[in-house]
């Protein structure tokens, strides 16, 4: 806690050290190791367990199972779910493999949640062959069934970071014939798209430094921007086996790029600008020059300079030389945007553990509730103790904030004064409010009192309360980021004690006495 109150950008490194001394040295050593898919799939899981791929947005999973299976020489049955053909054809394969021994992949799951709790249902009544195995690529989201979660065996994948990560990924996704193909400037332009590529998504670990939110950039933009680069440039070449760089429709692909394909996505006038900057310095005919910059030198980090060649080996020679981890100034941030990265991740970090400790607490409440009708009503024990803990804070905020507000009373001179029209807005909003969040916390109390039954938006509320988070519904202003819950309430109060005054001072001098 005094990590996280004075040094917030060292809580991670702080959270390693503090698991290592617990767990031991090798505890996250072992974790580093790399996945042994093979061992684990032929050992570990059984025929009636599916394996999830779960991944973030823009990563393909699927291709670790495809890459398993070519090793192993098994046969595997592929499925795009999304639709009911697809449904249907997952269906006949499951039913087909289980009896052969096949191997069956459904990719992107995620997007039929519904159909998910039927194949669940569905492979408890199933009897495989001892070599059949199911496979469900899908995208983390919290639609996907929890039974189906809890019966099958879970890997999580995500793309490593780094530029230079991004790159070979770039360069491994596009098909070499492709890049090799006359003109032989094609494969500087692609190494300008996958360093562009590579530097926006890279900005997103930095949001809203980087970007002002996060930005679904992913391998259908960059797919998008390959193909407009192809038909610009074939038309340009015409088959010809060189053309000069200022025959290059520079202006035609930064245009389509900046407003269609990337820029489609942004909806923000500053990242707007950003996106053009960006295009602007590196789509140029500079670029081809031997000694053109990708990223300045900025306090003493070496520049970055532009490989010399045109051949794809060349590229990707040049790429697998970079360090694995960039310093923020190749990305055009301040060096201290490390430090704004390191504190965000370790705040999402904070947030996942509460999350975490109101599993059990949730439990409780559940047990709670089953045997409420064997408890006499004085008997405080039964009830879990964030819920007695939450009963106090509930009770003390609803002495604290005050109880009504007056709203401001028009007449036919107060109405025409802009200022009032203005303060009865506020009040108005302001009264509102109140008595929504007055409304709450009462029925906050009744519930851990059990007079009253949790509601799905209750329970909401309630578990937001306990993580110390401020509540959606109350939300209505902006609020410093990171403000809690307790000091939202407090601040709170004292905006309302402020509109009482104000709402006194209408009452008795009308609109020329809000002017003093």
């Amino acid at each position: 806690m005094v990590i996280q109150a004075f040094r917030p950008d060292r809580l991670l490194a702080m959270a390693h050290q503090f698991v290592s001394t617990n767990l031991g040295e090798n505890f996250m050593s072992i974790m580093e190791q790399p996945l042994d898919l093979t061992h684990i799939v032929d050992t570990e899981v059984k025929p009636n367990t599916p394996v999830l791929m779960c991944s973030v947005p823009g990563y393909d999973a699927s291709g670790h199972v495809e890459d398993l299976a070519a090793e192993q020489n098994t046969q595997i049955t592929s499925i795009a779910i999304g639709s009911a053909e697809g449904f249907n054809q997952a269906d006949k394969a499951i039913n087909t493999a289980v009896k052969s021994g096949r191997w069956v992949m459904l990719k992107n799951v995620h997007l039929a949640p519904g159909w998910l709790m039927q194949l669940e249902k569905k492979l408890h009544s199933l009897q495989p062959h001892a070599c059949f195995r199911l496979f469900l690529t899908m995208e983390i989201n919290p639609k996907v069934p929890v039974n189906l979660l809890r019966a099958g065996r879970i890997f999580v994948f995500e793309p490593p970071p780094g530029v230079k990560a991004n790159m070979l990924r770039t360069f491994s996704s596009i098909p070499v014939s492709r890049m090799c193909k006359s003109p032989n400037e094609r494969a500087r332009l692609y190494f300008l798209l996958a360093w562009f590529h590579a530097i926006i998504q890279e900005r997103l670990r930095y949001a809203p430094l980087g970007w002002s939110k996060k930005y679904e950039f992913g391998e259908s933009d960059l797919r998008s921007a390959c193909d407009t680069i192809d038909t610009w440039l074939d038309d340009t070449a015409k088959g010809r086996q060189n053309i000069s760089p200022d025959k290059i429709p520079w202006s035609a692909l930064k245009t389509l790029m900046a407003q269609s394909i990337y820029g489609g996505r942004i909806d923000n006038e500053f990242d707007q600008r950003l996106l053009n900057t960006f295009l602007e310095r590196l789509f140029t005919t500079l670029s081809f020059d031997s000694e053109f910059k990708l990223a300045s030198k900025v306090d003493g980090h070496k520049a970055i300079q532009m490989p010399d060649g045109i051949r794809r080996e060349e590229f990707v020679q040049w790429v697998e030389l970079l360090p694995d981890t960039q310093t923020p100034s190749w990305l055009g941030l301040p060096n201290n945007a490390e430090k704004v990265l390191l504190t965000t991740q370790g705040i999402d970090m904070i947030s996942k553990m509460l999350k975490m400790q109101m599993l059990e607490d949730e439990d409780d409440l559940a047990y709670a509730e089953t045997e409420k009708k064997a408890r006499t009503d004085s008997t405080s024990d039964g009830r879990p103790s964030w819920m007695r803990t939450l009963h106090t804070t509930a009770s003390n905020w609803l002495h604290l904030i005050p109880q009504t507000l007056n709203h401001l009373k028009r007449t036919v001179d107060n109405i025409k004064d802009p200022l009032f029209r203005f303060f009865e807005r506020e009040v108005k909003m302001g009264a509102k409010l109140l008595q929504d969040v007055r409304q709450d916390l009462a029925d906050v109390v009744q519930v851990c009192e059990g007079k009253k039954k949790q509601t799905n938006y209750l329970r909401m509320l309630i578990n937001e309360l306990v993580k110390g988070i401020l509540p959606h519904s109350w939300s209505h202003y902006t609020v410093p980021a990171g403000m809690t819950v307790i000091q939202w309430v407090s601040d709170f109060s004292e905006r309302i004690k402020q509109l009482q005054n104000i709402s006194q001072a209408a009452a008795s001098g009308g609109a020329k006495e809000l002017k003093n």
